[in-house]
């Protein structure tokens, strides 16, 4: 008898505790990397309309293409780009060999906005561009040509 009360009075103290619900997993802290992506995806897009906004503003001065001051910031904007093009193939998991290295980072790529440096010292930078952008472009593009069916003007036709 005292075994079917000890028993009884088990099954009574279990009841009576109720089912066992799960605990919730702690709520994340910190920032959300959703909320992260979508905020940078916007930014992206406001520079986006930036240069929409900015394209044929008036008062604009347009130097000549040949002036130090624009090939000294075209050749900045093309490291930029450069930089930003492997960035996104290593993301992908693209060309690892030569994307994914070390940014190019050239002390002149900070310099002022409208220094000028003198067509000897833009000519070794430009060298110093072509050392790296070449290449890239030409492993991107030999590849591209073993994946292409036929496309008009060629891949790459800048050869």
């Amino acid at each position: 008898m005292f075994k079917r009360a000890a028993a009884l009075m088990v099954c009574f103290t279990l009841a009576a505790c109720g089912p066992r619900e799960e605990a919730a997993p702690p709520a994340p802290t910190g920032p959300d990397p959703a909320v992260m992506d979508i905020e940078i995806g916007r930014y992206g897009a406001m520079l986006d309309q930036v240069e929409a906004l900015t394209m044929d503003r008036p008062g604009a001065v347009e130097l000549a293409n040949t002036d130090a001051r624009v090939l000294a910031r075209r050749l900045r904007e093309t490291v930029w780009t450069y930089n930003i093009q492997r960035s996104r193939l290593c993301g992908r998991g693209l060309f690892r060999d030569i994307a994914c290295g070390p940014a190019f980072e050239p002390v002149w790529i900070n310099e002022p906005m409208d220094a000028a440096p003198s067509i000897e010292i833009l000519a070794e930078r430009q060298a110093a561009v072509d050392a790296l952008v070449l290449p890239f472009w030409n492993a991107v593009c030999a590849d591209a040509r073993t994946r292409a069916v036929q496309v008009e003007g060629g891949i790459c036709p800048m050869e």
